[in-house]
């Protein structure tokens, strides 16, 4: 089935029926309302916790739980603790929209519930794939999959400090926490331990959220990922995306600030990725019978690329080939999932690796404490410096403040036709938020980027 005819087809699934989403924010399910607006569904009714920042969906109805959290992650939880028990006032708002139990829910991206305010979730996945997000089993799967990788450890927290001992680097080692809590994301549940005044705080925090840790040496280079997706027919494997990933200059911490594709690995790293995202996929094909999307998290190093994560299921770097090739790769998965969907992995790899090279894109984003007073600015960058323009005008970027789950968020939208392909977007991050901290006033730390040291195998 060619692209044409998939986008076809989702859209007459989707046609005449009652939809409902429930994203953290709001805003953020804006461009998923506007394409099922194109679709003519039935109905649909959005559920958040807040309104986010920026344009509100076109939803039929429009709910906010109010659920937040201290940090991305309590924030994600107190959501989803929100729509997968609902209280009496939200099941009525959803009964009201829904009286005859018509509609489905198209799921939050990382609640494990088959269940969502009340209604099913369309495209639920088995708890098996699920349980791949578990940080400490991921290096027997590497080894399985044949994935070159760097020396590791899963230990109890207690002797975490006898492992780091004889794995760290010259940087130290990374510690990552098992799921004893449930799923973490976005380096919360990691710590870089540098030197030994790391590691007292270390074992102290994760003696409070996990039974065991994962160790590893630090890997210093560019933060990548790579993407795939399994479909009934084999794996689909696309290019490589660089994670932005930024270090507190004052203290050992990783700044989660999201993705873009602007960067360009070398040759023999772009192929040694592609190779292992094509045998891990077969390996989840075979052993779970997996379907869906999955990402490998890693770092391009200066002896290549080697591999810290797995993510089994759709993430940021899917969504910027989904965007670039015009493929709802979401709507596409559940379909697969759910039966009503077969997709070739040759076809869509090859749409989608090509779409991508040809339409670079990616933004930036950091999560902040406390509330803010919401403001946009354009932003252009002239011999290092992030400065302030008209956004309304030709500008190289736009930075936005407003309302997250945790507190406040800055989100910006880097233009394509204004970014450099081939460099690391990751020193433009820097540059941007030391405007945001000094424009706004925020407690944001020095930030550093990550060096480019990369190379080929």
């Amino acid at each position: 089935m060619d692209a044409e005819s998939i986008r076809q087809r989702v859209a007459e699934f989707h046609k005449g029926k009652k939809w409902i989403l429930v994203p953290d924010a709001a805003a953020g399910a804006t461009p998923v309302v506007d394409q099922l607006r194109e679709w003519d569904p039935a109905g649909i009714m959005v559920v958040a916790a807040i309104e986010g920042v920026g344009d509100l969906p076109k939803a039929d109805r429009l709910r906010y739980t109010r659920a937040t959290g201290d940090t991305v992650m309590l924030g994600i939880r107190a959501n989803h603790a929100a729509i997968e028990n609902p209280d009496p006032e939200l099941l009525a708002a959803v009964d009201s929209f829904d009286p005859a139990h018509e509609a489905m829910v198209l799921g939050s991206g990382f609640s494990r519930e088959a269940t969502l305010v009340g209604r099913p979730v369309y495209g639920a996945r088995p708890n098996a794939w699920w349980a791949l997000e578990d940080k400490t089993i991921v290096d027997q799967l590497w080894d399985d999959a044949g994935v070159r990788r760097a020396p590791s450890a899963v230990v109890p927290v207690a002797e975490a400090p006898a492992a780091a001992a004889d794995l760290a680097s010259d940087l130290g080692t990374v510690w990552v926490a098992d799921n004893s809590e449930g799923w973490h994301g976005g380096g919360e549940y990691a710590r870089w331990v540098r030197s030994g005044d790391d590691i007292a705080p270390a074992v102290a925090w994760f003696a409070d959220h996990a039974l065991e840790v994962r160790v590893m040496p630090f890997l210093d280079g560019i933060p990548c990922s790579i993407h795939g997706f399994v479909t009934g027919d084999g794996v689909a494997v696309f290019r490589p995306i660089e994670m932005v990933i930024l270090r507190n200059a004052e203290r050992p911490e990783f700044v989660y600030a999201q993705a873009a594709n602007y960067w360009d690995p070398p040759a023999a790293v772009q192929e040694a990725m592609r190779a292992a995202a094509r045998n891990v996929g077969g390996l989840l094909s075979d052993r779970f019978g997996y379907l869906g999307g999955f990402g490998i998290d890693g770092v391009c190093t200066a002896d290549g690329f080697f591999p810290t994560e797995l993510n089994p299921r759709l993430s940021i770097g899917h969504g910027l080939h989904s965007r670039a090739a015009e493929m709802p790769l979401g709507s596409m998965e559940r379909m697969q999932t759910e039966g009503d969907l077969e997709l070739s992995a040759a076809e869509l790899e090859a749409t989608l690796a090509t779409a991508v090279t040809e339409s670079r894109r990616g933004g930036l984003l950091l999560p902040l404490e406390g509330a803010c007073t919401p403001a946009r600015v354009g932003v252009d960058f002239v011999d290092g410096r992030a400065v302030t323009v008209d956004p309304n005008g030709e500008c190289d970027a736009t930075m936005e403040i407003g309302s997250a789950v945790m507190g406040s968020i800055i989100i910006v939208r880097l233009d394509p036709d204004r970014t450099p392909v081939g460099p690391s977007i990751a020193p433009r991050a820097v540059a941007i938020f030391d405007l945001a901290r000094d424009l706004w006033n925020l407690d944001i730390p020095p930030l550093e980027a990550a060096p480019d040291v990369c190379a080929g195998e």
